[in-house]
Formats: C-alpha cells, sequence, structure tokens
C-alpha cells in the first residue's frame, strides 16, 4: 500500500498557483498560445538576430513574416487546387448514373442519414459565420502577443516562468527543455511521413495517368496528416466512383494504392515513433485524438506536452 504525504505548505505555494496559471491559460488560450509558439519559434528570431546582426523587432517583424507568408502560401495552393479540381469533380459527377443510383438500396438506406449531416453542416457553417468577429479579435490578441512573446523570448527564452512560483521554476524548465525534443522528433516524424505519402502517391497516380499528379498526391497528404482524417477520405470515394462509371480495373487499382499506402505508413510510423519517443503509433493516434476532443484542433499543438505526459507516466508505471 503506497501513502502519500502532504505538505500544506507545497499545495498553498506552488501547486495552487500553477493550477490557476493553466486554467487562465484555457480561458485565454490566444495568448497562451502566443507564449508558447514565442518559445518554440524563438530559433528562427534568434538566428535573424544573431547571423544577421538586425535589431530585436525587426527580427520579431521578420520572422512573423515568414510564418504568416508560409501560412498565406499554403491557402493559396489550397484554394488554387480546390479551384481546379471542382471542374473536374463536377466533369465525372456528370457520367454518374443519378437515376440507377438513386434507386438503389444503399443510397435509399442513406439518404436521409446524408440529407441530416448536410443540414448540420449548414447550421455549424452559419454559427461559425456569425463568430467570425469574435475568432479575427482572438487573431488580433494572438498576433500581437506573438509579437510580444517573441521579443522578450531573444532576452529571454523562459521569460514566462516569472509567473510561475520561484521553487517550481527548474522543473518548469527542465519540463519545457523535454518538451522542445519531443516537438522536434513530432515534427520530424510527420515530415517523414508526409512526404513518405507523398511519393507513394504521386507515382500511384502517375502510373494511373492522372493530371497533375504531384499537385492532387499532395493535398491528399495534407488530409493525411491532419487526425481523424486520412488518405480514405478522398481514395475510397475515388475508387466507389470508378465502379459507378464501370471502371472496375481503375477502381480496384485506387483501392489497392489506397491500402498499400495506409499499410506502408503505418509500417514507418511505427518504426519512427519506436525509435525516436518509444512510444508506439496507436498510442500517438490515441494521445492526438484525445487533445483535439479537449481542445479543437489547436489541441495539436499540445500534443508534444501529452506525448512528455506520456511517456513519462509509462515508466512511472514500470518503476511503481
Amino acid at each position: 500500500m503506497i501513502a502519500f504525504q502532504i505538505n500544506k505548505k507545497e499545495v498553498l505555494t506552488q501547486w495552487i498557483p500553477i493550477t490557476i496559471i493553466i486554467l487562465l491559460s484555457f480561458i485565454a488560450y490566444p495568448l497562451a498560445l502566443a507564449i508558447l509558439c514565442g518559445y518554440f519559434l524563438y530559433p528562427i528570431t534568434n538566428f535573424f538576430y544573431k547571423k544577421f546582426k538586425l535589431p530585436i523587432t525587426l527580427s520579431v517583424l521578420l520572422t512573423e513574416a515568414v510564418i504568416l507568408s508560409g501560412v498565406l502560401l499554403l491557402l493559396f495552393f489550397l484554394v488554387q487546387t480546390l479551384i481546379d479540381i471542382i471542374p473536374l469533380i463536377h466533369a465525372h459527377l456528370v457520367k454518374l448514373p443519378v437515376a440507377e443510383i438513386q434507386r438503389h438500396p444503399i443510397f435509399l438506406m442513406f439518404e436521409g442519414k446524408f440529407q441530416t449531416l448536410l443540414n448540420k453542416f449548414m447550421n455549424d457553417l452559419l454559427v461559425y459565420l456569425t463568430h467570425l468577429p469574435s475568432y479575427f479579435f482572438e487573431l488580433l490578441l494572438f498576433s500581437m502577443g506573438l509579437f510580444f512573446s517573441l521579443h522578450e523570448s531573444l532576452k529571454d527564452r523562459l521569460w514566462f516562468l516569472v509567473y510561475f512560483p520561484k521553487q517550481t521554476r527548474p522543473l518548469c524548465q527542465k519540463a519545457f527543455n523535454k518538451v522542445s525534443g519531443v516537438l522536434n522528433k513530432f515534427i520530424s516524424v510527420e515530415l517523414k511521413l508526409f512526404f513518405l505519402t507523398l511519393f507513394l502517391l504521386s507515382a500511384g497516380f502517375f502510373v494511373l495517368g492522372m493530371e497533375q499528379p504531384i499537385k492532387y498526391a499532395f493535398l491528399i497528404s495534407l488530409v493525411d496528416s491532419v487526425p481523424f482524417l486520412g488518405t480514405g477520405l478522398v481514395m475510397i470515394p475515388l475508387s466507389i466512383y470508378f465502379f459507378l462509371v464501370d471502371q472496375h480495373t481503375v477502381g480496384i487499382i485506387v483501392f489497392l494504392l489506397y491500402i498499400f499506402v495506409q499499410l506502408t505508413r503505418h509500417i514507418v510510423e511505427s518504426v519512427l515513433w519506436s525509435s525516436s519517443m518509444q512510444i508506439k503509433a496507436v498510442h500517438v493516434f490515441f494521445l492526438s485524438a484525445t487533445a483535439i476532443l479537449i481542445f479543437g484542433f489547436i489541441g495539436i499543438l499540445f500534443s508534444p506536452f501529452i506525448y512528455l505526459f506520456a511517456n513519462k507516466w509509462s515508466d512511472f508505471t514500470k518503476t511503481s
């Protein structure tokens, strides 16, 4: 039997303030994210500051400009790809035997559910549109917070630990150093998996004779890198489409390509995670899914902290 000794002074002076800080971080999450991003983007700002001898303010602005340019380029590429895909989808939908599909028992079974999902999607979209002003305000707060966070990080990367109790700062500093290592490994693994999926899909689409195979493979690989989504979101409907237009051979090839990509990706993912973090890929999936269910899609940014906690908890259960 394990006996726990509670030090009231330690609880009052250390853990209660930390709990309050964590709760405030969840409430004011744009500012908390700005502080975290400032910490993790410090190497870029420091590179401009030390390498090119730029002033601190200019280094910070240049860092934000680089990040903003990267996001805008990605959005431009996605929008351009979607604009190219829409006429292609319309041209293929025209070929579908709509009358036969509507009489099919499977279509009749899912027609009501599809209509319900469509209505829910439209209602959610309307709610998001009504909240656009608040989203812009949160984005403004995040941008301003990121500027000040990067500015202070050049002076002291862990400047925000001043809000933590003095006794816990060494522990928090050690935790953030560990999280930085976990984040580097996380990004490294995800980039390797992204390029692997991109290569396999590009080769498969090229063999099938598709136009612009790299562009469409890039879009599907990007979808595949988001938890809960995957290549199946595109590949399975594509395979079904070819079966509906009586191109069974192409449909089978697309489905086999999907299975091959998924198996290869999962094998490589397990090897990469086992070698870098000693965490199995299945645990990575469930931990990422948990972070997203709790925090929304911004939970992806908190995933490294959860991986670190899971790793430490695993060590604790082995030794306890």
